[in-house]
């Protein structure tokens, strides 16, 4: 299992420079073990305080995060970005009604847009069953058998959130129109996603792990950073983590002030070690790699 989550992350998120990859980073550390149930939460809570940091070191830009960090609010824009937010919630979860309801609480922290919402599901549905060595067959009949099952308003009342009528209604002439397609997984489809890419036509593709990892990423990079993530997110999966350790102390320092210390400890960013500094920006080092703030 491990070598296999290991060549999708490989394959999804093949830059380890990229805000892809930042974004990953960023939902790895908000995924905390039930405390009384199987898999992981999305902590909305700290990811709310980490997309603020984020605004800080975001290596690229990005209309609907962008609109998150000045509205402080979700928007209603399609998000490019979608499926590197949630890759580690579905790997993470092995039970489908947790996964759906954990993952979602991401999607909708950035937009309510109806087809994300769907896409989501689609997306997430293909990549829960391949983590469960489904066939293609299988992925096919059960996303449509999900869809079919989902009820955005439940989702809304168990998150207690609003939406007017028109929106429901709008939602609901997607959700069939979706489900109606004679294939769900076309090669269209197929192609907007890496995820869907690797799961639906590079199944049983030998892929070159330390060619994608290590030959091209930055010297300053840990080289196989994607193997402890790797490990990290089989031993959520398996339950194995102590929630306890992963909690953080709800009030974050002033970056800004520690970034005036040559070493400092961040709930966020961990330990972390000044190593250039200009009048616009500092660039720390800290397990993750190196790290450009904006002062």
């Amino acid at each position: 299992m491990q070598s296999k989550i290991k060549g999708f992350l490989s394959f999804c998120y093949d830059d380890t420079e990229s805000i892809e990859f930042q974004l990953f980073l960023i939902t790895v550390k908000c995924l905390m073990p039930y405390e009384d149930n199987i898999g992981c939460i999305f902590d909305v809570k700290r990811y709310k305080k980490e997309v603020e940091l984020f605004g800080l070191y975001m290596n690229g830009n990005d209309e609907v995060i962008n609109y998150r960090l000045q509205h402080e609010k979700p928007s209603n824009i399609n998000d490019g970005l979608l499926e590197f937010k949630i890759i580690p919630v579905v790997i993470s979860n092995t039970v489908w009604e947790n996964t759906i309801y954990e993952l979602l609480k991401a999607v909708t922290f950035y937009t309510f847009n109806k087809n994300v919402i769907l896409n989501a599901i689609l997306i997430s549905s293909a990549i829960y069953e391949f983590m469960e060595n489904g066939t293609i067959e299988s992925i096919e009949e059960l996303t449509k058998e999900r869809l079919i099952n989902f009820s955005i308003i439940d989702f809304f009342t168990n998150n207690q959130m609003s939406a007017e009528k028109n929106y429901i209604i709008d939602f609901e002439k997607e959700r069939i129109k979706l489900i109606s397609r004679p294939i769900l997984f076309d090669d269209d489809t197929i192609d907007k996603y890496k995820a869907l890419k690797y799961i639906f036509k590079k199944e049983g593709f030998i892929y070159d792990l330390n060619a994608s990892v290590g030959d091209e990423s930055d010297s300053d990079n840990n080289p196989d950073i994607l193997s402890s993530f790797s490990v990290y997110l089989y031993k959520l999966r398996k339950g194995t983590i102590n929630p306890e350790k992963l909690k953080i102390q709800d009030k974050i320092p002033d970056i800004k002030e520690c970034l005036k210390r040559p070493l400092f400890n961040h709930p966020l960013l961990g330990r972390c070690k000044v190593v250039r500094r200009t009048e616009d920006y500092v660039i720390i080092r800290n397990k993750s790699g190196l790290m450009r703030i904006r002062i």
